[in-house]
């Protein structure tokens, strides 16, 4: 009975001088957001398109030309879209800023005396021409190279297999490669804000350097290291608060950021031409919208400020005697 009385006695001291307060953590379920354009409070959806990039030389001509019509048209109508392109995509397309071939075409391009054995035998895989008898290994995956530059600009009946070919031959044919493509690099910039980029995990940092949005099945716990300041989530993404950024699921509405509800839906898109009849399509919101805003960060409130303040009551003086075995409070 003694421990009964005291542990009662002491839960009531700690009450007292607690000032029967208690204090729960709120947690936030979302960010407060401003956007730079003054992008309204309310609903919206996000409706963007996947492109399909084809694998093989002659497809990716073909869509090149297509994404051409396509970007071409947008700058002339002022129209924006948003596109969801795969990073190699993305990768070709500022290559061809910077004077440099598509991801898949660098083993023909690099300098033949850099070869890797790897690369060596991907070459011997894809390209089966005479070269002089006595030409060296060196000169052999050389004149190889050039035959494919020959061959992809449609004049493989140009290459001489009795001469030794060098890198500044190999090179003024991929500068006609360059002047060719050059069109894709300038119409892409102008209209890059509605452009994001799909990734994995194996470049999802990289990518996420570029500054477009990104689209992504997971995050990967790499969030820390993506500086891309909108992610979007594939379907069954888990929707969930990235601090100072915004993060979207598709095919689930989202209300992470304070008075904001987004929605996104994908629909994948084989020829670019065909986002032609999608120009129509203004009442859904653009990712250039949103791609600048800052969070805000509440004021921290001082807690003793805060509380609501009382008359000072007089508290009763406890009084505490000892009888025999047992403690009671008068």
């Amino acid at each position: 009975m003694k421990k009964k009385v005291l542990i009662v006695f002491l839960s009531l001291i700690a009450f007292i001088v607690t000032g029967c307060q208690s204090v729960v953590a709120r947690r936030d379920q979302s960010q407060i957001v401003e956007f730079n354009n003054g992008l309204s409070r309310g609903e919206y959806i996000l409706k963007a398109y996947k492109l399909d990039y084809p694998k093989t030389v002659e497809e990716k001509d073909i869509f090149f030309d297509n994404l051409n019509i396509l970007m071409g048209k947008m700058i002339a109508h002022k129209k924006d879209l948003n596109i969801i392109i795969p990073y190699e995509l993305y990768q070709d397309i500022r290559n061809i800023g910077i004077r440099e071939v598509r991801e898949s075409e660098k083993v023909f391009f690099k300098p033949a005396s850099d070869l890797t054995q790897e690369e060596k035998d991907y070459i011997d895989s894809k390209i089966k021409i005479d070269f002089p008898t006595n030409a060296g290994t060196i000169q052999q995956y050389l004149n190889k190279q050039v035959y494919y530059w020959f061959d992809y600009l449609k004049r493989s009946g140009e290459y001489d297999e009795y001469a030794y070919y060098t890198e500044l031959d190999k090179m003024r044919i991929v500068s006609e490669v360059f002047d060719k493509r050059k069109l894709t690099s300038k119409m892409f910039y102008p209209i890059a804000k509605d452009f994001i980029l799909e990734v994995d995990e194996k470049n999802i940092v990289e990518a996420g350097a570029e500054g477009f949005p990104i689209y992504t099945k997971d995050t990967f716990g790499k969030e820390n290291d993506i500086k891309a300041n909108i992610i979007i989530l594939k379907t069954g993404g888990e929707p969930r608060i990235i601090p100072n950024k915004i993060l979207l699921v598709e095919g689930t509405d989202v209300d992470t950021v304070k008075d904001y509800r987004f929605g996104v839906k994908v629909e994948e898109i084989k020829d670019p031409k065909s986002l032609l009849s999608k120009f129509e399509d203004e009442e859904d919101i653009k990712i250039k919208d949103m791609l600048r805003f800052k969070v805000v960060t509440p004021e921290k409130r001082d807690n003793r400020k805060a509380s609501v303040k009382v008359d000072d009551v007089p508290r009763d003086i406890l009084n505490i005697k000892e009888e025999g075995n047992q403690w009671r409070i008068n």
